[in-house]
């Protein structure tokens, strides 16, 4: 069996099982973390709460608008697989808030914000780390960095933390306090730098010898 050319064997259905997993652990962290703690949330999600208190349209919509020119760029340059798995991973977005909105999950508060910053950066990467490792995304700034990284030879880690500054400067600028601008950036870099360990074992391998070798050498 195939669609668009893509064949769906034992492989892309084992892929496609990680893909809603860790796209069910990057929302539950938004859920128990960012939520509760009044953090903001990275990328085009991010984004589209910025444009939401800006022009009051529904985050939801936006999230859609701008994922159709991405998903359109993404036809293009991605591979058809690639491409396929993405569309369940954004479905499995919207999916999974309805799973956990209806367990009644609201997470965890904290004295002390940073707390709740440093658990969802490690959290949110661990679920988008295993999206990349299934070879999809879930659309927004995980599929452009996947375009940028398969066509431009971009560091993803590098495309996602770009992506989170620019929409925690816009979202400063506009309705975020400063100690949760300062929170959510920390956990934007924990994330974009778990992303790239768990979703690439070229960057995991390298990183994991040279802490191996700095420990020996003490």
């Amino acid at each position: 069996m195939s669609i668009f050319d893509v064949k769906i064997d034992q492989k892309f259905l084992k892929d496609l099982i990680l893909l809603i997993f860790g796209v069910g652990l990057y929302i539950l962290s938004v859920r128990i973390f960012v939520l509760p703690n009044f953090l903001a949330s990275n990328g085009i999600a991010g984004f589209s709460v910025f444009i939401n208190f800006v022009f009051k349209i529904n985050p939801a919509l936006t999230f859609f608008l701008v994922n159709i020119p991405l998903f359109l760029f993404g036809w293009k340059l991605l591979t058809k697989r690639e491409l396929l798995l993405s569309i369940p991973g954004a479905v499995a977005m919207s999916l999974w808030m309805l799973i956990f909105e209806q367990l009644g999950i609201t997470g965890f508060t904290f004295d002390q914000m940073i707390w709740a910053g440093i658990f969802d950066g490690f959290l949110s990467g661990i679920g988008a780390g295993l999206v990349v490792v299934s070879e999809g995304t879930f659309g927004g700034s995980l599929l452009l960095s996947r375009i940028m990284e398969d066509q431009w030879n971009f560091k993803i880690d590098r495309i996602l933390f770009g992506i989170d500054v620019v929409v925690m400067m816009l979202s400063l600028l506009t309705y975020l306090a400063l100690p949760n601008f300062a929170t959510t950036l920390l956990s934007c870099f924990i994330f974009s730098k778990v992303t790239r360990f768990i979703g690439r074992e070229t960057y995991r391998t390298a990183l994991l010898t040279k802490i191996k070798k700095n420990l020996f050498e003490k």
